[in-house]
């Protein structure tokens, strides 16, 4: 109940940042997130050294990415690790997990008349009598990223830099977490395509460069959608959907051939002028996924810009033909 409760101030809390924000016309991700860890992340942590190690941490972490998907101006049903991987952002178990620790150690240099140590040998004897209580779950946190020697040891020499090795070891551990996930959804079949198409031009968990470069709202926003799978294409759109008529995903631009990321970038001729405006040559010659790939990849800011450009400008006439049809 008390985490649920601080979910919900903290919510209120996100909400009102990004509408300060929207409305001075600040878009950086990385002022927004620095509010979120000074303002938002205390609120969901706080008293974590205590129930840190026991408790439920989705409701926390909802929080988290709830604040990720608003501020990338994307559905909430956008996929988690897809919301991770734009912002580079890890989930906030490794700050709860760090702050239980250093109170353990914290704990364990206390004099023995400190009623912390008390309670805290207390636990230590329960446990050692297999009763499950927080020293357990300080025990298994610790083996369970191979620190069980600090455990065996009850403590270690230098707190400053063992936190340190902790906390790079929880974000390594969750790195290769993010990519066994994209890995297992791509041999999802529902969402396949979906998942191999992201993993091709997004390897490695860190902030996306157009992020920052980005400053025209309706062209980041353009170019979010496009890269997480919840554009207006058809295939997006119609991703978990049941199609009856083989014409049902063909392109209303063209209507030649079946709408795709590929097509819609490089072949579809209702964008010839906005591509060979904002698009190198070399990108659409020779016709194939890789250099889609290579160019969503690309961290060069004006090509970055460039592809922005080319996305929101031929969303806008898709709407167009639309409204023709």
């Amino acid at each position: 109940h008390t985490l649920n409760n601080m979910a919900s101030k903290a919510r209120k809390g996100v909400i009102g940042i990004l509408r300060v924000l929207w409305c001075i016309g600040e878009r950086s991700p990385t002022i927004f997130f620095k509010l979120f860890d000074c303002q938002i992340q205390p609120m969901l942590t706080y008293g974590a050294e205590v129930w840190g190690p026991v408790a439920d941490l989705v409701p926390i972490e909802r929080i988290h990415l709830f604040a990720i998907k608003r501020f990338l101006n994307t559905s909430i049903r956008t996929p988690n690790v897809m919301a991770y991987g734009e912002t580079g952002r890890y989930p906030l178990s490794v700050k709860v997990y760090v702050t239980c620790v250093r109170y353990w150690l914290l704990i364990l240099r206390m004099p023995e008349h400190r009623l912390p140590v008390k309670a805290y040998n207390m636990l230590l004897a329960l446990h050692m009598n297999n009763k499950n209580t927080w020293a357990s779950a300080i025990c298994f946190l610790l083996y369970r990223f191979g620190f069980g020697l600090v455990w065996e040891n009850q403590g270690v020499g230098d707190i400053k830099q063992f936190l340190c090795t902790f906390r790079e070891t929880l974000i390594a551990c969750w790195h290769e977490e993010w990519r066994t996930t994209l890995f297992e959804k791509e041999n999802c079949a529902a969402a396949q395509d979906r998942y191999f198409m992201y993993r091709s031009f997004k390897s490695s968990l860190e902030m996306s460069s157009y992020l920052v470069d980005v400053k025209h709202v309706g062209m980041r926003n353009a170019l979010i959608r496009f890269r997480l799978g919840t554009s207006c294409l058809l295939p997006h759109r119609l991703r978990f959907a049941s199609t009856s008529s083989e014409t049902s995903l063909f392109c209303p631009s063209c209507g030649t051939a079946e709408e795709s990321e590929l097509h819609f970038m490089f072949v579809c001729p209702a964008y010839k002028e906005i591509r060979e405006k904002y698009i190198p040559v070399k990108y659409y010659r020779n016709l194939n996924t890789h250099r889609l790939f290579l160019l969503l990849a690309s961290k060069n800011h004006n090509l970055i810009i460039n592809t922005a450009s080319y996305i929101y400008e031929a969303f806008e006439k898709r709407k167009e033909c639309f409204r023709i049809v």
